[in-house]
């Protein structure tokens, strides 16, 4: 059999940029291996889409840049633009591990942080899920577009007075004083996805969400049970976008006359929410106040979901209530939609 005929390198290298979002990278690590040519062009694809789902994985993705620090690789070589991080409850148990294995999460994320685009982090510890989430609240994104958390997450806050860009001296203009005190931490954050509260209530009152995410245009919260309380903050929310619109005297009056009024972010085009599982009751024909709670807010939220489909402004979507999590794992269908959302689908949204 002839040689395949010898196409162009940039030819190649378009062709292999595709395969880096097909399957986590597993056919571009083939492909390394073909030829020496083959392996001078996927060198700078290697590192485009990582996922790590084990304490190992992390530990050696974490070696490996430290490795190529050191070695002072030109860093257009090791160009990190997707990452999906899932650690189950088995690969975060012992605490002395587990701050190593966090530590050297952090270590990859600032890495990554000057040129990574999507983001999915997974994290089932209960007990250090809000720390580590604030956490990555507080590190700088600056080209993020998509996140997506799942797991016992805190509310994002703004920066705080001594987070803040100090402004350039020599150029104290009133647009650079202006930017400085309007930054954040992810300014380009367009899609987030929170997942894992079963009542974020606040979550449009206190968080700030126009501040921390100046960009943010669609926003999903899944995992949602007997959550009357925030459906009723969205419903509120919505209620004030919508006579935003209409006339601004009165969107004035009901601010000054409410307390932390609840408040979408003011570029928001989509917001998704969906249920959580709920498991049946222990007792066939029974219904328990968990029930009763849950089955209050299902109402609730099928009202919106009806006044959204004859009002102006935010397109509110209601997704199906989630699957049985034994039956269905949530780390696949959040690693779908991650791999989806790259290759140009809808995923989540």
């Amino acid at each position: 059999m002839g040689s395949l005929p010898l196409l162009p390198v940039e030819l190649l290298a378009q062709i292999f940029t595709l395969t880096t979002t097909l399957d986590s990278g597993t056919t571009l690590r083939s492909l390394l291996r073909v030829s020496h040519l083959f392996h001078n062009i996927c060198i700078p694809l290697k590192f485009s889409c990582v996922t790590l789902t084990t304490r190992l994985d992390v530990k050696r993705f974490h070696q490996e840049l430290r490795l190529l620090e050191h070695s002072n690789t030109p860093a257009h070589l090791w160009r990190i633009l997707h990452v999906y991080i899932s650690l189950t409850q088995s690969d975060t148990q012992a605490d002395i591990t587990e701050r190593d294995t966090i530590n050297q999460l952090f270590c990859i994320l600032r890495t990554a942080a000057e040129t990574l685009q999507s983001l999915t982090f997974i994290y089932h510890n209960h007990i250090f899920g809000t720390s580590v989430f604030g956490q990555l609240y507080r590190h700088s994104f600056p080209v993020l577009t998509e996140l997506t958390i799942h797991g016992f997450y805190p509310f994002p806050s703004p920066m705080s007075p001594n987070e803040l860009p100090v402004p350039d001296q020599a150029n104290l203009s009133s647009e650079s004083v202006s930017s400085c005190a309007n930054a954040s931490f992810m300014p380009m954050l367009e899609r987030l996805h929170l997942s894992g509260n079963r009542n974020p209530y606040g979550l449009l009152q206190l968080s700030s969400l126009d501040e921390c995410f100046p960009s943010l245009t669609h926003l999903r919260v899944s995992g949602l049970l007997m959550a009357g309380s925030f459906v009723e903050e969205v419903k509120s929310a919505l209620e004030e976008h919508s006579s935003s619109h209409n006339d601004d005297d009165t969107k004035q009056s009901s601010i000054s006359l409410a307390r932390l009024p609840p408040i979408l972010p003011s570029k928001l085009q989509s917001l998704v929410l969906q249920p959580g599982f709920m498991p049946l009751p222990m007792r066939p024909g029974v219904t328990g106040s968990s029930a009763k709670k849950d089955l209050l807010m299902m109402e609730r939220l099928k009202e919106i979901d009806e006044v959204s489909k004859s009002r102006q402004g935010v397109c509110v979507t209601l997704k199906e209530r989630s699957q049985d999590p034994e039956k269905i794992c949530i780390d696949l269908d959040l690693h779908s939609d991650w791999l989806g959302r790259m290759n140009g689908a809808v995923g989540c949204w």
